[in-house]
C-alpha cells in the first residue's frame, strides 16, 4: 500500500512538473511576442514623410487561394505561380477583368523533387528549385520546360537576368555564410573575391534578405530583413552604392542557437525584422518596413502596410504612402510594374494606381 502511495505521488509530480513546463514555454512565448510587438511600435527615431494620395485603390479580384505568389508581368498582363501547384500560373490583365490558367509542362524526362518558383520576364519563363540547383526554361508561346545545364550547387533563392545567366543566393563553406554569385552557362559561376553581403553574427540569418531585379534596369537590389541596409549592384556583382532605409536599426537583433544534432543552426528568438518586403522598379526600391516611425500611432500604423521608397539612382529616400488592410489582414507580397503596385491578400489581388 506505501508502495503505491509512493508512486501515485510520484506520478502527480511528475504531471505537475510537465504542466509547469508546458506553461512556463507558453509564457515565454507570449513574453517573447509582447517583446517583438513592444519593438516594432515603440518610437524608432524617424520620421516619415506620406504626401496625400500616392496610392489610390484600383481593382480587387478575389483569386480563391493564398498560395499564389507574383511571378513577373508583361506590358499588358501579370503572371501569378503557385507554391502548392508549380506548373499552374494565373494571368490576369491589369484591371483584373479578365483572367486565364495556363499550365507549364515539364520535357521529357525532366523531374524536381524539391519546391520550385517561377519567373516571368516575357517571352521567357523559369523555374529555379534550390535542393537540385535546377534551373529550367520555357517561353510563353511554348510553356514546355526544359532544364538547362546542372550547377550542381544548391541556393536559397535566384534571379534570372536572361537565359544564359543568374544570380544565385547560397551557402558558401569556405566563408560560413550566404553569398551572391552570378552564374552562367557558358562560364559556370562567377564569385567576387569577397562576399558581397556583409556578415554581422552567423553569416545566415543575419545576411538573409529579398533579392531583386527588374528586367532592363541593369542593375540588382538586395534589402537585408534585418537592419536598415540595402545593397544596389550591377549584373556582376559590383557594388554601385550602400543604402540605408530610414529606421535607426543598423545592426540585426537576432540571436542564433546551434542545432547539434542536425548540424544546423537556428533563430532562438524571434528575429525583429525591418525590412519585411521588398520590390523595385526602373527608377524606386519600395520597402515594406515593419517599424513605426515617430510621427505615427500604433492604432492608424496597425491598419495599414506603410512602404518607404528610395531612388534607385542613389539609395536616398523620398517618401512613404499606406495600403490600408483587407479583411483585417495585412498584404503578404506587393510588386510594381507599370506605374500599377498589385499586391497580394490572403486570397485577394488588389490594385493600386502610383501617382507619381
Amino acid at each position: 500500500m506505501p508502495n503505491r502511495r509512493h508512486r501515485s505521488l510520484s506520478q502527480r509530480k511528475r504531471l505537475l512538473l510537465a504542466l509547469a513546463s508546458f506553461l512556463l514555454s507558453i509564457a515565454a512565448v507570449w513574453l517573447l511576442y509582447i517583446a517583438s510587438d513592444k519593438i516594432n511600435h515603440r518610437p524608432n527615431g524617424f520620421i516619415r514623410l506620406v504626401p496625400p494620395h500616392m496610392a489610390t485603390p484600383a481593382k480587387l479580384l478575389n483569386i480563391r487561394y493564398n498560395s499564389y505568389y507574383i511571378a513577373g508581368a508583361t506590358a499588358t498582363h501579370i503572371y501569378l505561380g503557385n507554391a502548392t501547384a508549380a506548373t499552374l500560373l494565373l494571368r490576369m490583365n491589369y484591371d483584373l477583368s479578365d483572367t486565364a490558367y495556363l499550365r507549364l509542362t515539364m520535357s521529357p524526362g525532366t523531374s524536381l523533387q524539391g519546391p520550385a518558383m517561377v519567373s516571368v520576364d516575357t517571352p521567357d519563363v523559369y523555374m529555379m528549385e534550390g535542393t537540385q540547383g535546377a534551373l529550367l526554361h520555357a517561353s510563353l508561346n511554348d510553356l514546355t520546360l526544359h532544364r538547362l545545364p546542372d550547377g550542381k550547387r544548391q541556393f536559397f533563392n535566384a534571379r534570372p537576368l536572361s537565359g544564359a545567366s543568374f544570380i544565385l543566393r547560397m551557402y558558401d563553406s569556405a566563408w560560413h555564410q550566404n553569398i551572391l554569385a552570378k552564374r552562367t552557362l557558358d562560364t559556370s559561376y562567377l564569385l567576387p573575391r569577397t562576399p558581397v553581403l556583409e556578415k554581422q553574427i552567423d553569416g545566415v540569418f543575419c545576411t538573409d534578405g529579398s533579392l531583386l531585379y527588374q528586367p532592363g534596369s541593369n542593375r540588382l537590389v538586395y534589402v537585408y530583413y534585418y537592419r536598415n541596409q540595402f545593397l544596389c549592384m550591377d549584373t556582376n556583382l559590383v557594388v554601385q552604392y550602400k543604402g540605408r532605409t530610414i529606421d535607426t536599426v543598423s545592426h540585426a537583433n537576432i540571436k542564433v542557437a546551434s542545432l547539434t544534432a542536425l548540424g544546423k543552426t537556428t533563430l532562438s528568438t524571434p528575429g525583429a525584422v525591418v525590412n519585411r518586403m521588398s520590390c523595385m522598379d526602373d527608377k524606386w526600391v519600395y520597402v515594406n518596413s515593419k517599424l513605426m516611425a515617430n510621427n505615427e500611432k500604433k492604432r492608424e500604423f496597425d491598419k495599414v502596410s506603410v512602404v518607404d521608397v528610395y531612388s534607385l539612382r542613389d539609395g536616398s529616400y523620398h517618401f512613404s504612402f499606406y495600403l490600408p488592410n483587407l479583411e483585417n489582414g495585412k498584404m503578404r507580397s506587393f510588386r510594381v510594374f507599370n506605374k500599377t503596385l498589385i499586391a497580394l491578400y490572403d486570397h485577394y489581388a488588389y490594385t493600386f494606381h502610383l501617382n507619381f
